[in-house]
């Protein structure tokens, strides 16, 4: 029986893909990096990371370089972010049914929290970070070990193929959100729970 859902904050929980694209651009212009058009966002949700990063031009040894630099630009930018619609209600209801709330994120904590301290978001039990972008099976594990869950009572909600395939390296259930950075076309590729288009259905599939 699920009693913990771990969700992932940027594209899951919040509406931050724009901003990304946007801070990606501004750094572009300071690397030389080919820059990302409006009209190519979708095509771009459809490619793995790596993928990406081919197509646009920058090389992998600086990927973790230019992550840190659009964290430390996104607390600028904080303020500004809004939840996906539906996903108060979903997390409220969640909430008041019993369930343990936590976030994972490859984002900073102090970007995490100063969002949710501006937003007045007082509903999840533990948020925790991992800044290991190509690694979050261990980080799920690391929570989960940190916490001390059961892991047969652990949900993990994300909206990155990183993320199925994190979870499928641990064997823990996941559901995959259509309205964060990856494709559903993208998402289909690993095992899963779900994959849903709005925060009702998560709702939906938890109480099967």
């Amino acid at each position: 029986m699920i009693k913990h859902i771990i969700f992932d904050f940027d594209g899951t929980l919040v509406k931050s893909r724009t901003l990304a694209v946007d801070l990606f651009n501004e750094l572009s212009d300071k690397y030389g990096y080919q820059k990302v058009k409006q009209e190519d966002v979708e095509e771009l949700s459809k490619l793995s990371i790596m993928e990406r990063l081919q197509k646009l031009n920058v090389p992998i040894l600086k990927f973790p370089m230019l992550v840190r630099e659009m964290k430390q630009l996104y607390r600028n930018y904080v303020i500004g972010l809004d939840l996906v619609e539906g996903v108060s209600d979903l997390l409220y209801g969640l909430k008041n049914q019993g369930y343990q709330l936590g976030i994972l994120s490859s984002n900073t904590e102090s970007n995490i929290n100063h969002f949710l301290v501006t937003n007045k978001i007082r509903i999840f039990d533990y948020v925790f970070v991992a800044s290991n972008l190509f690694g979050k099976d261990k980080a799920i594990k690391k929570l989960i070990n940190h916490y001390n869950l059961p892991k047969d009572q652990v949900l993990y909600i994300g909206d990155e193929l990183r993320d199925v395939e994190a979870c499928k390296k641990i064997d823990v259930p996941f559901i995959g959100v259509t309205w964060g950075f990856d494709s559903a076309e993208l998402l289909v590729k690993g095992p899963f729970e779900a994959i849903v288009n709005n925060p009702r259905e998560i709702y939906e599939v938890i109480k099967r």
